[in-house]
Protein backbone atom coordinates (compact mmCIF):
# COMPACT_ATOMS: atom_id res chain seq x y z
CA UNK A 1 0.00 0.00 0.00
CA UNK A 2 2.62 2.64 0.94
CA UNK A 3 4.76 1.35 -2.16
CA UNK A 4 1.61 2.12 -4.34
CA UNK A 5 0.77 5.62 -2.32
CA UNK A 6 4.80 6.25 -3.18
CA UNK A 7 4.56 5.57 -6.91
CA UNK A 8 1.34 6.86 -7.45
CA UNK A 9 2.79 10.44 -5.79
CA UNK A 10 5.68 10.64 -8.39
CA UNK A 11 3.74 9.59 -11.18
CA UNK A 12 1.67 12.54 -10.55
CA UNK A 13 4.33 14.75 -9.94
CA UNK A 14 5.91 13.80 -12.96
CA UNK A 15 3.16 14.61 -14.99
CA UNK A 16 1.61 17.66 -13.55
CA UNK A 17 5.27 19.04 -12.96
CA UNK A 18 4.48 21.71 -10.80
CA UNK A 19 1.43 23.09 -12.54
CA UNK A 20 -0.97 21.75 -9.80
CA UNK A 21 -0.24 22.94 -6.72
CA UNK A 22 -2.04 23.13 -3.26
CA UNK A 23 -3.60 26.55 -3.56
CA UNK A 24 -1.83 30.16 -2.65
CA UNK A 25 0.70 29.62 0.14
CA UNK A 26 -0.73 31.26 3.61
CA UNK A 27 -4.22 30.45 2.23
CA UNK A 28 -7.07 28.74 4.40
CA UNK A 29 -7.27 25.70 2.02
CA UNK A 30 -3.66 25.72 1.54
CA UNK A 31 -3.18 25.23 5.43
CA UNK A 32 -5.85 22.81 5.67
CA UNK A 33 -4.23 20.63 3.33
CA UNK A 34 -0.58 21.41 5.02
CA UNK A 35 -1.66 20.26 8.24
CA UNK A 36 -3.26 17.05 7.21
CA UNK A 37 0.00 15.96 4.87
CA UNK A 38 2.12 16.63 8.09
CA UNK A 39 0.34 14.85 10.76
CA UNK A 40 3.28 12.20 9.89
CA UNK A 41 5.92 14.49 10.97
CA UNK A 42 3.89 15.49 14.24
CA UNK A 43 3.74 12.11 15.47
CA UNK A 44 7.84 12.20 14.73
CA UNK A 45 7.64 15.31 16.66
CA UNK A 46 6.09 14.27 19.25
CA UNK A 47 8.20 11.65 20.09
CA UNK A 48 11.16 13.30 19.47
CA UNK A 49 9.69 15.64 22.75
CA UNK A 50 8.77 12.61 24.74
CA UNK A 51 12.80 11.19 24.39
CA UNK A 52 13.82 14.75 25.18
CA UNK A 53 11.36 14.86 28.15
CA UNK A 54 13.68 11.52 29.55
CA UNK A 55 17.16 12.73 28.52
CA UNK A 56 16.84 16.17 30.02
CA UNK A 57 14.69 14.75 32.67
CA UNK A 58 17.58 12.44 33.95
CA UNK A 59 19.53 15.45 35.41
CA UNK A 60 16.27 15.30 38.04
CA UNK A 61 15.45 12.15 38.72
CA UNK A 62 17.59 9.33 37.61
CA UNK A 63 21.36 10.79 37.86
CA UNK A 64 21.14 10.33 41.22
CA UNK A 65 23.03 6.95 42.22
CA UNK A 66 20.60 3.79 43.32
CA UNK A 67 21.24 3.35 47.03
CA UNK A 68 20.92 -1.06 47.71
CA UNK A 69 19.61 -2.28 50.42
CA UNK A 70 21.29 -4.51 52.72
CA UNK A 71 22.01 -8.43 52.50
CA UNK A 72 20.37 -10.23 55.11
CA UNK A 73 22.63 -12.57 57.29
CA UNK A 74 21.59 -15.82 55.33
CA UNK A 75 21.88 -14.64 51.61
CA UNK A 76 19.29 -15.71 49.13
CA UNK A 77 19.53 -18.76 46.78
CA UNK A 78 20.33 -17.36 43.02
CA UNK A 79 19.96 -19.58 40.25
CA UNK A 80 21.89 -17.83 36.94
CA UNK A 81 20.56 -19.02 34.05
CA UNK A 82 21.71 -18.97 30.39
CA UNK A 83 20.18 -19.63 27.54
CA UNK A 84 21.78 -20.57 24.51
CA UNK A 85 21.38 -22.08 20.77
CA UNK A 86 24.51 -22.77 18.64
CA UNK A 87 26.67 -20.59 20.62
CA UNK A 88 29.62 -22.51 20.03
CA UNK A 89 31.88 -19.35 19.90
CA UNK A 90 30.82 -17.34 23.43
CA UNK A 91 29.87 -20.51 25.12
CA UNK A 92 32.80 -21.01 27.32
CA UNK A 93 33.18 -17.27 27.78
CA UNK A 94 30.27 -17.27 29.40
CA UNK A 95 29.41 -20.00 31.44
CA UNK A 96 33.45 -19.16 33.18
CA UNK A 97 32.44 -15.60 33.92
CA UNK A 98 28.96 -17.18 35.56
CA UNK A 99 31.08 -19.68 37.65
CA UNK A 100 33.04 -16.68 38.76
CA UNK A 101 30.20 -14.88 40.25
CA UNK A 102 31.09 -14.15 43.84
CA UNK A 103 28.53 -15.71 45.77
CA UNK A 104 28.28 -18.86 48.34
CA UNK A 105 28.86 -22.00 46.34
CA UNK A 106 26.37 -23.78 47.79
CA UNK A 107 23.75 -20.41 47.65
CA UNK A 108 24.36 -20.52 43.70
CA UNK A 109 23.61 -23.12 40.68
CA UNK A 110 24.31 -21.89 37.36
CA UNK A 111 21.90 -23.46 34.43
CA UNK A 112 23.22 -23.61 30.95
CA UNK A 113 19.74 -23.80 28.52
CA UNK A 114 20.96 -25.17 26.00
CA UNK A 115 19.08 -25.49 22.55
CA UNK A 116 21.27 -26.23 20.19
CA UNK A 117 21.06 -27.98 16.77
CA UNK A 118 24.79 -28.49 16.53
CA UNK A 119 25.73 -31.85 18.26
CA UNK A 120 29.70 -30.34 18.58
CA UNK A 121 28.08 -27.35 20.40
CA UNK A 122 26.16 -29.56 22.79
CA UNK A 123 29.15 -31.48 23.69
CA UNK A 124 31.11 -28.61 24.29
CA UNK A 125 28.88 -27.29 26.12
CA UNK A 126 28.59 -30.13 28.19
CA UNK A 127 32.56 -30.58 28.74
CA UNK A 128 32.62 -27.00 29.66
CA UNK A 129 30.09 -27.16 32.45
CA UNK A 130 32.09 -30.30 33.90
CA UNK A 131 35.21 -28.54 33.80
CA UNK A 132 33.93 -25.76 35.86
CA UNK A 133 31.78 -28.05 38.29
CA UNK A 134 35.62 -29.52 39.09
CA UNK A 135 37.36 -26.33 39.39
CA UNK A 136 34.98 -23.60 40.83
CA UNK A 137 32.65 -26.45 42.94
CA UNK A 138 29.60 -24.25 41.69
CA UNK A 139 26.81 -26.67 40.96
CA UNK A 140 26.41 -25.95 37.19
CA UNK A 141 24.06 -28.62 35.36
CA UNK A 142 22.68 -28.35 31.63
CA UNK A 143 19.26 -28.74 30.18
CA UNK A 144 19.06 -29.67 26.31
CA UNK A 145 15.32 -29.94 24.89
CA UNK A 146 14.20 -32.45 22.62
CA UNK A 147 12.75 -29.20 20.99
CA UNK A 148 12.59 -25.62 20.54
CA UNK A 149 9.07 -25.09 21.56
CA UNK A 150 9.00 -21.30 23.23
CA UNK A 151 12.38 -20.78 21.96
CA UNK A 152 14.61 -18.56 24.81
CA UNK A 153 10.79 -17.88 26.68
CA UNK A 154 10.15 -21.65 26.73
CA UNK A 155 14.15 -22.66 27.64
CA UNK A 156 13.83 -20.36 30.23
CA UNK A 157 10.27 -21.53 31.40
CA UNK A 158 11.83 -25.05 31.30
CA UNK A 159 14.61 -23.68 33.62
CA UNK A 160 12.87 -22.30 36.09
CA UNK A 161 10.54 -25.43 36.30
CA UNK A 162 13.86 -27.52 37.71
CA UNK A 163 15.14 -24.48 40.40
CA UNK A 164 13.70 -23.60 43.66
CA UNK A 165 15.91 -20.78 43.76
CA UNK A 166 14.43 -17.22 45.04
CA UNK A 167 15.87 -15.06 42.27
CA UNK A 168 17.07 -15.72 38.91
CA UNK A 169 19.96 -13.84 37.11
CA UNK A 170 19.21 -13.91 33.47
CA UNK A 171 22.52 -13.66 30.83
CA UNK A 172 22.32 -13.49 27.37
CA UNK A 173 25.88 -15.80 25.90
CA UNK A 174 27.04 -12.70 24.31
CA UNK A 175 27.61 -11.02 28.08
CA UNK A 176 30.13 -11.53 30.82
CA UNK A 177 29.73 -10.64 34.33
CA UNK A 178 32.25 -9.08 36.33
CA UNK A 179 32.45 -11.13 39.81
CA UNK A 180 30.68 -8.54 41.79
CA UNK A 181 27.53 -8.61 39.78
CA UNK A 182 25.44 -10.24 42.33
CA UNK A 183 27.11 -8.84 45.02
CA UNK A 184 25.85 -5.39 43.81
CA UNK A 185 22.37 -6.05 42.35
CA UNK A 186 21.47 -8.32 44.92
CA UNK A 187 20.97 -6.31 48.00
CA UNK A 188 18.77 -3.80 45.73
CA UNK A 189 15.85 -6.57 46.72
CA UNK A 190 16.15 -5.68 50.15
CA UNK A 191 15.47 -2.70 52.15
CA UNK A 192 17.74 -0.84 54.53
CA UNK A 193 17.12 -2.85 57.60
CA UNK A 194 17.30 -6.22 55.82
CA UNK A 195 14.40 -7.26 55.27
CA UNK A 196 12.95 -8.07 51.80
CA UNK A 197 11.25 -5.28 49.05
CA UNK A 198 8.44 -7.80 48.14
CA UNK A 199 7.26 -5.58 45.53
CA UNK A 200 10.56 -5.31 43.53
CA UNK A 201 10.39 -8.00 40.75
CA UNK A 202 13.45 -7.31 38.59
CA UNK A 203 16.70 -5.30 39.20
CA UNK A 204 18.20 -4.30 35.58
CA UNK A 205 21.85 -3.52 35.38
CA UNK A 206 23.38 -1.70 32.50
CA UNK A 207 24.73 -3.23 29.35
CA UNK A 208 28.44 -2.65 28.86
CA UNK A 209 30.37 -3.30 26.06
CA UNK A 210 33.39 -5.18 24.85
CA UNK A 211 33.88 -4.02 21.35
CA UNK A 212 32.49 -0.45 20.58
CA UNK A 213 35.29 0.88 19.21
CA UNK A 214 35.61 -2.32 16.46
CA UNK A 215 33.65 -0.08 13.43
CA UNK A 216 31.36 2.23 12.56
CA UNK A 217 28.28 -0.17 13.32
CA UNK A 218 29.77 -0.77 16.65
CA UNK A 219 30.22 2.27 17.60
CA UNK A 220 26.46 3.85 16.37
CA UNK A 221 25.28 0.65 18.60
CA UNK A 222 27.20 1.64 21.20
CA UNK A 223 26.03 5.25 21.46
CA UNK A 224 22.23 3.67 21.25
CA UNK A 225 22.69 1.89 24.84
CA UNK A 226 24.41 4.46 26.24
CA UNK A 227 21.66 6.69 25.33
CA UNK A 228 19.33 3.91 25.84
CA UNK A 229 20.34 3.02 29.09
CA UNK A 230 22.08 5.48 30.95
CA UNK A 231 20.04 8.12 29.85
CA UNK A 232 16.35 6.64 29.18
CA UNK A 233 15.92 3.61 31.31
CA UNK A 234 17.65 5.76 34.62
CA UNK A 235 14.74 8.07 34.12
CA UNK A 236 11.91 5.98 33.78
CA UNK A 237 13.30 3.75 37.04
CA UNK A 238 13.55 6.86 39.33
CA UNK A 239 10.09 8.33 38.17
CA UNK A 240 7.91 5.42 37.30
CA UNK A 241 9.81 2.99 39.26
CA UNK A 242 9.19 0.85 36.16
CA UNK A 243 11.67 -0.65 33.34
CA UNK A 244 11.58 -3.23 31.11
CA UNK A 245 13.92 -6.11 31.49
CA UNK A 246 16.15 -6.14 28.40
CA UNK A 247 16.19 -9.85 28.19
CA UNK A 248 19.40 -10.15 29.88
CA UNK A 249 22.17 -8.88 32.99
CA UNK A 250 18.81 -8.74 35.06
CA UNK A 251 18.06 -10.12 38.06
CA UNK A 252 14.32 -11.58 38.27
CA UNK A 253 12.85 -12.27 41.88
CA UNK A 254 10.82 -16.14 41.38
CA UNK A 255 8.27 -15.51 42.85
CA UNK A 256 6.94 -12.52 40.90
CA UNK A 257 7.80 -14.25 37.45
CA UNK A 258 5.40 -17.49 39.21
CA UNK A 259 2.91 -15.01 40.66
CA UNK A 260 2.52 -13.41 36.82
CA UNK A 261 2.17 -16.35 35.02
CA UNK A 262 6.16 -17.27 34.18
CA UNK A 263 7.47 -17.05 30.94
CA UNK A 264 5.46 -16.63 27.57
CA UNK A 265 6.22 -17.07 23.72
CA UNK A 266 3.44 -14.90 22.59
CA UNK A 267 5.71 -11.83 21.40
CA UNK A 268 9.25 -12.02 19.88
CA UNK A 269 10.29 -10.00 23.03
CA UNK A 270 9.22 -12.30 26.06
CA UNK A 271 11.08 -10.10 28.38
CA UNK A 272 9.37 -7.16 27.94
CA UNK A 273 6.07 -8.91 27.89
CA UNK A 274 6.71 -10.54 30.68
CA UNK A 275 7.55 -6.90 32.40
CA UNK A 276 4.28 -5.11 31.87
CA UNK A 277 2.76 -8.56 32.96
CA UNK A 278 4.37 -7.70 36.14
CA UNK A 279 3.55 -3.86 36.07
CA UNK A 280 -0.25 -4.51 35.40
CA UNK A 281 0.42 -7.54 38.65
CA UNK A 282 1.41 -4.30 40.81
CA UNK A 283 5.24 -5.06 40.76
CA UNK A 284 8.29 -2.57 40.67
CA UNK A 285 11.28 -3.07 38.37
CA UNK A 286 14.48 -0.89 38.56
CA UNK A 287 17.53 0.13 36.85
CA UNK A 288 20.97 0.36 38.34
CA UNK A 289 23.18 2.38 36.08
CA UNK A 290 26.68 1.92 38.21
CA UNK A 291 26.30 -1.54 37.75
CA UNK A 292 27.37 -2.87 33.96
CA UNK A 293 27.50 -5.56 32.66
CA UNK A 294 30.04 -5.70 29.09
CA UNK A 295 28.66 -7.43 25.84
CA UNK A 296 29.75 -7.88 22.64
CA UNK A 297 27.61 -5.70 20.37
CA UNK A 298 26.77 -7.36 16.72
CA UNK A 299 29.91 -7.09 15.00
CA UNK A 300 28.03 -7.75 10.75
CA UNK A 301 25.19 -5.82 9.52
CA UNK A 302 23.44 -8.90 8.68
CA UNK A 303 23.44 -10.18 12.70
CA UNK A 304 22.51 -6.59 13.33
CA UNK A 305 19.48 -6.61 10.97
CA UNK A 306 17.81 -9.80 12.75
CA UNK A 307 18.22 -8.39 15.97
CA UNK A 308 16.31 -5.40 15.48
CA UNK A 309 14.03 -7.58 13.09
CA UNK A 310 13.70 -9.46 16.02
CA UNK A 311 12.84 -6.73 18.43
CA UNK A 312 10.55 -4.36 16.95
CA UNK A 313 8.64 -6.91 15.50
CA UNK A 314 8.51 -7.99 19.18
CA UNK A 315 7.37 -4.73 20.38
CA UNK A 316 4.47 -4.66 18.14
CA UNK A 317 3.40 -8.12 18.89
CA UNK A 318 3.40 -6.76 22.71
CA UNK A 319 0.96 -3.88 21.61
CA UNK A 320 -1.41 -6.25 20.31
CA UNK A 321 -1.21 -8.28 23.74
CA UNK A 322 -1.01 -5.76 25.97
CA UNK A 323 -2.16 -2.05 24.75
CA UNK A 324 -5.95 -2.73 26.01
CA UNK A 325 -4.65 -3.43 29.40
CA UNK A 326 -2.52 -0.25 29.71
CA UNK A 327 -4.87 2.00 28.08
CA UNK A 328 -8.44 0.79 29.05
CA UNK A 329 -7.18 -1.52 32.83
CA UNK A 330 -4.36 -0.84 33.95
CA UNK A 331 -5.10 1.89 37.00
CA UNK A 332 -2.55 4.81 37.43
CA UNK A 333 -2.22 8.96 36.78
CA UNK A 334 -2.83 10.22 33.33
CA UNK A 335 0.96 11.58 33.13
CA UNK A 336 1.90 7.91 33.95
CA UNK A 337 0.08 6.44 31.80
CA UNK A 338 1.08 8.98 28.53
CA UNK A 339 4.48 8.20 29.18
CA UNK A 340 3.71 3.81 29.01
CA UNK A 341 1.99 4.67 26.10
CA UNK A 342 4.87 5.79 24.62
CA UNK A 343 7.24 3.38 26.45
CA UNK A 344 5.26 0.40 24.65
CA UNK A 345 4.83 2.31 21.16
CA UNK A 346 7.64 3.54 20.52
CA UNK A 347 8.43 1.67 17.22
CA UNK A 348 5.56 3.64 15.35
CA UNK A 349 8.43 5.74 14.64
CA UNK A 350 8.97 3.80 11.84
CA UNK A 351 5.85 4.04 9.94
CA UNK A 352 5.77 7.56 11.00
CA UNK A 353 9.10 8.06 9.51
CA UNK A 354 8.55 5.69 6.46
CA UNK A 355 5.35 7.81 5.51
CA UNK A 356 6.76 11.02 5.95
CA UNK A 357 9.76 10.46 3.77
CA UNK A 358 7.39 9.32 1.03
CA UNK A 359 5.25 12.37 1.38
CA UNK A 360 8.15 14.97 1.41
CA UNK A 361 8.72 14.94 -2.52
CA UNK A 362 5.38 15.15 -3.52
CA UNK A 363 4.82 18.24 -0.85
CA UNK A 364 7.99 19.77 -1.84
CA UNK A 365 6.75 19.75 -5.58
CA UNK A 366 3.40 20.89 -5.15
CA UNK A 367 4.65 23.49 -2.51
CA UNK A 368 2.88 22.09 0.32
CA UNK A 369 5.55 22.25 2.79
CA UNK A 370 6.96 24.94 4.96
CA UNK A 371 10.17 25.53 2.59
CA UNK A 372 7.73 28.26 0.86
CA UNK A 373 8.43 30.59 3.38
CA UNK A 374 12.22 30.73 2.79
CA UNK A 375 15.02 27.93 3.51
CA UNK A 376 15.45 28.86 7.40
CA UNK A 377 11.85 27.85 7.72
CA UNK A 378 12.47 24.74 5.51
CA UNK A 379 15.37 23.72 7.52
CA UNK A 380 14.39 25.03 11.45
CA UNK A 381 10.85 23.07 10.30
CA UNK A 382 12.03 19.54 9.11
CA UNK A 383 15.75 19.06 10.28
CA UNK A 384 16.40 21.18 13.18
CA UNK A 385 14.29 19.24 15.44
CA UNK A 386 15.72 15.83 14.64
CA UNK A 387 19.12 16.82 14.65
CA UNK A 388 18.89 18.91 18.22
CA UNK A 389 17.62 15.62 19.95
CA UNK A 390 20.17 13.60 18.21
CA UNK A 391 23.13 16.04 19.94
CA UNK A 392 21.34 16.12 22.71
CA UNK A 393 21.28 12.48 23.31
CA UNK A 394 24.56 11.90 21.80
CA UNK A 395 26.16 14.56 24.24
CA UNK A 396 24.76 13.84 27.34
CA UNK A 397 25.31 9.86 27.10
CA UNK A 398 28.87 10.58 26.15
CA UNK A 399 29.13 12.67 28.90
CA UNK A 400 27.28 10.66 31.76
CA UNK A 401 28.45 6.71 30.75
CA UNK A 402 31.38 7.15 33.18
CA UNK A 403 30.50 3.61 34.61
CA UNK A 404 30.18 2.46 31.35
CA UNK A 405 33.86 3.60 30.66
CA UNK A 406 35.36 4.00 33.50
CA UNK A 407 38.38 5.53 32.45
CA UNK A 408 40.26 9.06 31.63
CA UNK A 409 37.70 11.16 29.68
CA UNK A 410 39.41 13.92 27.79
CA UNK A 411 37.80 16.23 25.12
CA UNK A 412 39.20 14.07 22.39
CA UNK A 413 37.72 11.11 23.59
CA UNK A 414 34.45 12.93 24.28
CA UNK A 415 34.35 14.09 20.64
CA UNK A 416 34.77 11.12 19.51
CA UNK A 417 32.06 9.74 21.19
CA UNK A 418 29.43 12.64 20.44
CA UNK A 419 30.86 12.08 16.74
CA UNK A 420 29.49 8.43 16.58
CA UNK A 421 26.33 10.14 15.98
CA UNK A 422 27.23 10.19 12.55
CA UNK A 423 27.43 6.43 12.00
CA UNK A 424 23.86 6.79 14.34
CA UNK A 425 22.00 8.85 12.31
CA UNK A 426 23.69 7.07 8.91
CA UNK A 427 22.37 3.40 10.15
CA UNK A 428 18.94 4.56 11.09
CA UNK A 429 18.15 5.78 8.16
CA UNK A 430 19.76 3.09 6.48
CA UNK A 431 17.61 0.79 8.03
CA UNK A 432 14.36 2.50 7.20
CA UNK A 433 12.60 0.10 4.93
CA UNK A 434 14.05 -2.88 6.86
CA UNK A 435 12.37 -1.64 10.55
CA UNK A 436 8.90 -0.80 8.67
CA UNK A 437 8.91 -4.01 7.30
CA UNK A 438 9.33 -5.63 10.75
CA UNK A 439 6.88 -3.59 11.85
CA UNK A 440 4.13 -4.92 9.45
CA UNK A 441 5.24 -8.00 9.91
CA UNK A 442 4.48 -7.88 14.03
CA UNK A 443 1.57 -5.78 12.99
CA UNK A 444 0.02 -8.23 10.52
CA UNK A 445 1.94 -11.39 11.26
CA UNK A 446 1.54 -14.22 13.67
CA UNK A 447 2.10 -13.37 17.52
CA UNK A 448 3.75 -16.83 17.93
CA UNK A 449 7.17 -15.91 15.34
CA UNK A 450 9.85 -17.64 14.91
CA UNK A 451 13.14 -16.87 17.27
CA UNK A 452 16.04 -16.33 15.62
CA UNK A 453 19.23 -16.17 17.47
CA UNK A 454 21.36 -13.14 16.51
CA UNK A 455 25.25 -14.67 15.22
CA UNK A 456 28.27 -14.17 17.62
CA UNK A 457 31.26 -14.14 17.18
CA UNK A 458 33.01 -13.40 20.11
CA UNK A 459 35.74 -11.50 18.76
CA UNK A 460 36.94 -9.95 21.93
CA UNK A 461 37.87 -12.49 25.02
CA UNK A 462 37.41 -10.99 28.61
CA UNK A 463 39.45 -12.44 31.51
CA UNK A 464 39.03 -10.33 34.30
CA UNK A 465 38.12 -12.10 37.17
CA UNK A 466 37.73 -15.84 36.08
CA UNK A 467 38.76 -18.39 38.02
CA UNK A 468 42.28 -20.01 38.56
CA UNK A 469 43.14 -22.82 36.32
CA UNK A 470 40.53 -22.30 33.95
CA UNK A 471 40.99 -21.74 30.07
CA UNK A 472 39.76 -18.54 29.08
CA UNK A 473 40.82 -18.99 25.38
CA UNK A 474 37.81 -18.49 22.65
CA UNK A 475 35.81 -21.82 22.51
CA UNK A 476 36.43 -22.64 18.68
CA UNK A 477 37.63 -21.51 15.60
CA UNK A 478 35.62 -19.68 13.46
CA UNK A 479 32.31 -21.40 13.04
CA UNK A 480 29.41 -19.86 10.59
CA UNK A 481 25.93 -20.51 11.11
CA UNK A 482 23.15 -19.49 8.24
CA UNK A 483 21.16 -16.04 9.30
CA UNK A 484 18.01 -16.24 7.14
CA UNK A 485 17.46 -13.25 4.57
CA UNK A 486 13.92 -12.35 4.09
CA UNK A 487 13.45 -11.12 0.62
CA UNK A 488 10.44 -9.27 0.98
CA UNK A 489 12.75 -6.61 3.34
CA UNK A 490 15.30 -6.87 0.56
CA UNK A 491 12.30 -5.95 -1.67
CA UNK A 492 11.24 -3.22 0.17
CA UNK A 493 14.90 -1.79 0.58
CA UNK A 494 14.82 -1.85 -3.25
CA UNK A 495 11.96 -0.26 -4.03
CA UNK A 496 13.02 2.57 -1.58
CA UNK A 497 15.95 3.03 -3.41
CA UNK A 498 14.86 3.18 -6.71
CA UNK A 499 11.59 5.65 -5.54
CA UNK A 500 14.08 7.86 -4.08
CA UNK A 501 16.58 7.90 -7.24
CA UNK A 502 13.50 8.71 -9.34
CA UNK A 503 12.90 11.33 -7.47
CA UNK A 504 16.29 12.47 -7.35
CA UNK A 505 16.18 12.32 -10.69
CA UNK A 506 12.87 14.91 -11.18
CA UNK A 507 14.48 17.17 -8.18
CA UNK A 508 17.10 17.38 -10.52
CA UNK A 509 15.37 17.75 -13.60
CA UNK A 510 13.74 20.64 -11.98
CA UNK A 511 16.42 22.16 -10.76
CA UNK A 512 15.65 21.51 -6.87
CA UNK A 513 19.37 20.60 -6.21
CA UNK A 514 19.19 20.39 -2.50
CA UNK A 515 16.42 18.09 -2.55
CA UNK A 516 17.91 15.74 -5.37
CA UNK A 517 20.88 15.88 -2.86
CA UNK A 518 18.48 14.75 -0.08
CA UNK A 519 16.74 12.00 -1.56
CA UNK A 520 20.53 10.53 -2.80
CA UNK A 521 20.92 11.04 0.51
CA UNK A 522 18.83 8.53 1.68
CA UNK A 523 19.00 6.12 -1.11
CA UNK A 524 22.86 5.59 -0.50
CA UNK A 525 22.20 5.54 3.01
CA UNK A 526 19.48 2.02 2.34
CA UNK A 527 22.12 1.11 -0.20
CA UNK A 528 25.49 1.45 2.12
CA UNK A 529 23.56 -0.91 4.84
CA UNK A 530 22.33 -3.49 1.69
CA UNK A 531 25.82 -3.77 0.78
CA UNK A 532 26.71 -6.01 3.73
CA UNK A 533 23.99 -8.34 3.29
CA UNK A 534 26.00 -11.80 3.66
CA UNK A 535 28.66 -10.49 5.73
CA UNK A 536 28.22 -13.01 8.90
CA UNK A 537 29.85 -14.92 6.24
CA UNK A 538 32.57 -13.10 4.83
CA UNK A 539 30.44 -12.10 2.05
CA UNK A 540 28.49 -8.47 0.73
CA UNK A 541 26.06 -8.29 -1.54
CA UNK A 542 24.59 -12.00 -0.05
CA UNK A 543 27.59 -13.89 -2.10
CA UNK A 544 30.80 -11.48 -3.39
CA UNK A 545 33.76 -12.50 -1.27
CA UNK A 546 34.13 -9.05 1.08
CA UNK A 547 38.24 -9.54 1.35
CA UNK A 548 38.28 -9.95 -2.74
CA UNK A 549 35.70 -7.10 -2.89
CA UNK A 550 38.18 -4.59 -0.57
CA UNK A 551 41.33 -5.76 -2.43
CA UNK A 552 40.05 -4.74 -5.62
CA UNK A 553 38.53 -1.41 -4.28
CA UNK A 554 42.32 -0.47 -2.75
CA UNK A 555 42.84 -0.92 -6.53
CA UNK A 556 40.93 0.76 -7.89
CA UNK A 557 41.63 3.87 -5.89
CA UNK A 558 45.26 3.34 -6.52
CA UNK A 559 44.61 3.61 -10.00
CA UNK A 560 42.85 7.41 -9.91
CA UNK A 561 44.64 9.76 -11.88
CA UNK A 562 44.27 12.25 -8.56
CA UNK A 563 46.62 9.57 -6.70
CA UNK A 564 49.01 9.75 -9.57
CA UNK A 565 49.19 13.14 -9.66
CA UNK A 566 49.95 13.07 -5.95
CA UNK A 567 52.44 10.53 -6.46
CA UNK A 568 54.17 12.66 -9.03
CA UNK A 569 54.54 15.69 -6.89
Amino acid sequence: MVLALAVGLLLYSVRSARDVGGGEAGGTGWWAVVIVAHLPLVAILALLVGGLVERLGYFRYGRRPVRPGRLPALLPTVCVQLPMFNEHAVARRVITAACALTWPTDRLTVQVLDDSTDADTRALVEGICAELRTATGVKCTVLHRADRQGYKAGALEAGRGRTDAEFLAILDADFVPPPDYLLRAMPHFYLADGRPDDGLALVQAQWGHLNHDESALTQAQSLWVDDHHTLQMSWRSARWRFVNFTGTAGVWRASAIEATGGWRAASLVEDCELSFRSLFAGYRTTFVKEIVVPAELPATYTAYKAQQRRWTQGWVQLQRLHLGTLVFRFQCSWVRRIHLLYHMCTAWRWPAWLLWITLLPFLIVHDLWFGVFGTAVGVGVYLLPTALCGVVAATVASLETRHTYPGRRTPSILARRVGRIVPHLVINAGMLPHQFSAFCEGLFGSLYGEFERTPKAATVMASTGMPAGVETRRSTTARRYDVKVHWPYVLAEACFVALHLAWAAFFAVQGLILCALGAVVMAACVLAVAYFYGDHAGKVCFFVDESAAAARLRAAIRKLPIERSCTRS
